[in-house]
């Protein structure tokens, strides 16, 4: 799968995972909400992709030392708390601020958070990655994956 308009990129950081503990997965307490709203994303049959910055600022970036750092232990702890993905990936460039014209700001267990998301989702609607409205092809096509 590898359809743009299906594709949700999720950082996990806040999201679905507690920032308790540092950057360490194997402490991190889990945002149940976060993962049961990304899970619902996946059932309904989109790309979710997920990322993280956790060990960034630890190992300065260097995406080598990161993976060797933490991959297995992140990944082995989104199994333990039954995430939904297609692909993880380590590499988030560490900030404090993030500013993107798709992005949709949440903590993981905040519903109006949430609920802002499933507003964005329920706009892609008729909609192209663009914001550009669907020719009736298009729709057809949304309509097939998305109901």
């Amino acid at each position: 799968m590898s359809d743009p308009l299906k594709r949700i990129v999720v950082d996990c950081d806040g999201v679905i995972a507690s920032k308790q503990h540092g950057g360490d997965y194997s402490q991190a307490p889990p945002l149940e909400h976060g993962i049961e709203q990304v899970n619902k994303l996946y059932d309904m049959g989109y790309e979710v992709i997920l990322y993280t910055a956790r060990y960034g600022e630890r190992k300065a970036g260097n995406i080598n030392e990161m993976y060797e750092a933490g991959y297995c232990e992140w990944v082995d702890w989104l199994k333990k708390h039954g995430v939904k993905y297609h692909h993880a990936f380590m590499g988030k460039i560490a900030g404090v601020l993030y500013i993107d014209d798709k992005a949709a700001r949440v903590r993981g267990d905040d519903e109006v958070g949430w609920g802002e998301v499933w507003k964005e989702v329920a706009d892609l609607k008729g909609k192209d990655r663009y914001g550009n409205h669907y020719t009736e092809e298009q729709q057809n096509y949304w309509d097939g994956f998305v109901g």
